[in-house]
Parts: C-alpha cells; sequence; structure tokens
C-alpha cells in the first residue's frame, strides 16, 4: 500500500445508483451502513422505532436521506427500494419484510449486505470482545489522514465529525467485525486484527467452544497471503489463530510480543479539559526487540496503549511507514461514548463510555483513576441483557465495587423478553452483592431518576461516569437541558 498513491474516482460498485430501504436505521451498524451508501451516491430511505434517534439522523442527515416514521403498514410502493436491509434486531418476519420478499425485493440483514456491498474492496477486519470499535477507528483515521480514502465501517462515531462509515474510494475498507449471530462471516478479510476473546453475546453463544469456533471460521477466510495480529495476553485469541493459514504477529505487553509497548509518559490530569493537542499518553513500540516508534495519543487509558497497539501493528502489516503511523495517531481525536468528556456540571465533570462488559467498566474506571487522581469517582450503569448480567453476575460486582459510588438502572433486556418487574429485581440483586462487599450503591427506577439522584449525592470536584450500551447517553442530554434552563432563568 503506497499512502502517495492519488485518490481515485469513486467507483459505483452497482454499476447504477440503487434505492435502499434500511429497517431499524438508528442501530450503530445500520447508520454506519447508511453513511457508506450515501457515500457512493445511493438512494437511501430509513426507519426506526427510535423516535428520538430518527431525529437525530434527520438533524445529520438533512434531505441526503429520506426518513420515514417507522409503521408496519409502509407504502412499499411508495418506496420502490430495489433492496431491504434489516438490523439483527429486526425480525425476519417483520410484515414489511414479509412484503417486501412477496414483492420480488431483495431482502437481506445487515451483515451480507454489508459484505456485499464491499465485496471488491481489501478488507481490513478488526474483531473481538472489546476495544474493535476504537481501535477500527483509529486505523479508519490513519488511513483517511494519509489520503488513501478507506470505506470505513465503524460502530461508533469518531469525535467531532459525526461520522461512523463512508464508502471512500471503494477499494480499501476497514470493517468492525463482529461475531454476534456469526455476522463477520459475510466478510472477506485480508487482513484480521483480533484484539482478544472473552465470555460474552450469552444469547448466541452458550458456552466458549461454539464462540471459539465462530472466531476459528473467520480466521479461516484469511488468504495465505493475508495476516493476522493477535493479543498475545489472550489465551483464547492465541488458540483461535492457530486455524489461520496466514502469517501471525503478536501484541502486548509482554516482551515476547512481537509488537510491545514501552510506556514514556502516563496520565496527564486535567487533559481532557483541554481542546489542544496535549498528549494525554506517550509510549514506545518495539517490533521483535527493536524500537521503531515514541507514539503520543490524545485519549487517555491503558486500555487505548493497547488499542493504539494493535493498531500500529495492523497498519504496519499493511505497509504503512511508522513515521506515517505516529503523524496520525497523535491526532487522532477519540471515538463518542468511549470515555468521553460531556463538560462540567456544578463543578462535577462528566464522562460517557460505551462500558457494558466487566473488563471494560474496570478500564473505565481505571482510566478515571488516573486521569482524576485523587477525585471522588460515581458510576452510572444499565446493565445490557439479562443474559450477559446472569453469567457474569460476579464479575459485575467485583467491577462496579471499584467505584466510591454506583447508581444502577434495571437491566435493558435488549433482544431478551422479560417482564419491568424481573429487570428491577436482577439489578436489586446486584446492587445487593456490591453493598455486602462494602460498597456505597443505590438502585434507581429509571434514566429520569438519576439527574435528581445526581443533585443530592454528587459534590463539586466528583467525576460523574455513564456507562451502558443502551441509552445513559441521555442522562446528559438531561443535564445539558437543565444547565440552559439555570443560564435562561
Amino acid at each position: 500500500m503506497n499512502p502517495e498513491t492519488p485518490q481515485q474516482s469513486k467507483p459505483d460498485v452497482r454499476g447504477v445508483t440503487t434505492r435502499w430501504l434500511l429497517l431499524g436505521v438508528c442501530g450503530a451498524g445500520m447508520r454506519a451502513f447508511a453513511e457508506i451508501l450515501l457515500d457512493a451516491g445511493q438512494n437511501v430511505t430509513g426507519t426506526d422505532i427510535d423516535e428520538r434517534g430518527m431525529r437525530s439522523l434527520h438533524d445529520h442527515y438533512g434531505q441526503r436521506c429520506q426518513l420515514l416514521p417507522w409503521t408496519e403498514d409502509l407504502d412499499l410502493s411508495s418506496v420502490l427500494p430495489a433492496n431491504v436491509v434489516h438490523s439483527l434486531a429486526v425480525s425476519p418476519m417483520n410484515p414489511l419484510l414479509v412484503r417486501a420478499r412477496e414483492m420480488g425485493v431483495a431482502v437481506r440483514p445487515l451483515p451480507e449486505a454489508l459484505g456485499s456491498f464491499l465485496q471488491n474492496a481489501r478488507q481490513i477486519c478488526v474483531a473481538g470482545t472489546h476495544g474493535k470499535t476504537t481501535t477500527s477507528g483509529m486505523i479508519w483515521w490513519v488511513l483517511q489522514q494519509a489520503g488513501l480514502a478507506p470505506a470505513g465501517f465503524v460502530g461508533g462515531e469518531i469525535c467531532g465529525s459525526h461520522q461512523s462509515g463512508s464508502f471512500g474510494a471503494g477499494r480499501l475498507a476497514v470493517l468492525e467485525s463482529c461475531e454476534y449471530r456469526q455476522s463477520f462471516l459475510q466478510l472477506n478479510p485480508q487482513s484480521v486484527l483480533l484484539t482478544g476473546i472473552e465470555p460474552d453475546h450469552f444469547d448466541c453463544f452458550a458456552r466458549d467452544e461454539a464462540a471459539d469456533q465462530t472466531f476459528e471460521t473467520f480466521l479461516r477466510r484469511i488468504p495465505r497471503d493475508g495476516s493476522l495480529v493477535i493479543n498475545a495476553s489472550s489465551p483464547r485469541a492465541q488458540k483461535a489463530a492457530l486455524a489461520a493459514h496466514c502469517s501471525v504477529q503478536t501484541f502486548g505487553r509482554t516482551p515476547d510480543s512481537d509488537w510491545a509497548a514501552d510506556p514514556i509518559f502516563n496520565g496527564n490530569p486535567g487533559q481532557l479539559l483541554r481542546c489542544d493537542n496535549t498528549p494525554a499518553q506517550i509510549f514506545g513500540v518495539r517490533h521483535h526487540g527493536r524500537g521503531v516508534a515514541k507514539v503520543s495519543l490524545r485519549i487517555p487509558g491503558q486500555h487505548n496503549l493497547e488499542n493504539a497497539l494493535a493498531a500500529f501493528a495492523g497498519l504496519s502489516a499493511e505497509g504503512l511507514p511508522p513515521d506515517l503511523i505516529v503523524q496520525h495517531l497523535a491526532t487522532f481525536p477519540g471515538m463518542c461514548r468511549r470515555f468521553e468528556y460531556r463538560g462540567r456540571w456544578r463543578g462535577v465533570d462528566l464522562i460517557d463510555d460505551y462500558a457494558h462488559h466487566p473488563s471494560a467498566i474496570r478500564a473505565t474506571c481505571d482510566t478515571a483513576r488516573a486521569v482524576f487522581p485523587g477525585r471522588r469517582i460515581i458510576g452510572v450503569f444499565e446493565p445490557h441483557q439479562i443474559s450477559r448480567l446472569e453469567n457474569l453476575f460476579t464479575e459485575f460486582a467485583l467491577a462496579l465495587s471499584a467505584f466510591d459510588e454506583c447508581l444502577i438502572l434495571p437491566v435493558l433486556p435488549a433482544r431478551e423478553i422479560a417482564t419491568q418487574a424481573e429487570c428491577y429485581r436482577l439489578s436489586g440483586n446486584l446492587v445487593r452483592r456490591i453493598s455486602e462487599a462494602g460498597g456505597r450503591t443505590f438502585l434507581v427506577a429509571n434514566l429520569d431518576q438519576v439527574p435528581g439522584k445526581l443533585d443530592h449525592s454528587a459534590r463539586p470536584g466528583d467525576v460523574v461516569i455513564t456507562m451502558g450500551a443502551g441509552r445513559t447517553y441521555q442522562i446528559h442530554d438531561e443535564i445539558h437541558r437543565r444547565l440552559q434552563r439555570d443560564s435562561a432563568a
């Protein structure tokens, strides 16, 4: 790959512009796919039951994308789609999908549609339990800044860009690749970066062995002239890598990793409050024991050091020179909802994070302790999925007990059927377990009650971190509305 290669005009992968109807367009993956289609000049209509999300998309897309209110009586003849794509949250037996098939319209789930639309691109895939979004975002950012016009499919927005997908020149693609329901088996990776494998997606993988077999099948799809970069500290990733037919390299903090990191400067208290390029951390990169680069990052956290090291290894495997990688990693602004600073409220610093797994919660708390030393850290957590909470109950309790105080919301039963009482009961059990371990924690009935609870419990100098894969980011929107009302008064 030559970073000096001039950008080419965008090839139309379909030959002609076609009409697309996206069902569940507000989901992270569907939104990224919509942006890919729009950037490729396609005609896109989207619909979703999430009215709040639809308003946000309308503000972002304007007239570029037709957005329709969700109704199962939608007149498909008025849209005349050539393709209907649905998120995995939409049942294949949804009446809209049934009618589309009866009309002879091609109906596909998102993973299949994505793989098909980008089938002619050289695919760089980032997979694993943690760090996929940030690591794929880093790689996509560096390749963009290097002028290579990559397509991108990322499960979150790069801060300041409002962008999670693009078609670019259509010849190179950076794809966040998820194992859920074997989604990534629809892709054709030239190279894969595997951040690690831990227990997750219990509604899909009842046993670790089932998930491991899915990863092994995915890695076997890499051609012999491709590349695989894996986390040296993940035994399950190392075992899965045995299935690959290509070259394999490791990254990690251990000296025997092919790619290793040496922290030089770690933790700049208050850096998140600045708007300049002050580094949050600096580390050296060694390849086979030899120092090759010194990387500065604007985002804090040991986990982000590892994400950046992984991105460095992956980009090196693609042929980018070290100085170019260093130059552009230094300007990477981070991902929305990944330790994202959301402002200050009554002397309290506000952070939003997507953490919804015990390992990610621990990393978020550790990062907060480093960035805000000596400060009281309050966590606000909405468990995501009953099956995840039940299977990792002890791990969640231990991770959340590291906060000085925790507000726990009822579990969000994503893709699950549960009564409100059951969701309350499970989160109540979590509160009791944390309290029994000596933690200070409270059950909060719903999102609307959180700002009021914080009014009484948060003090100037505290740090509040909202966490979850669901709706906790909305808490910040409500706090900002309160600030606006206070200012107006």
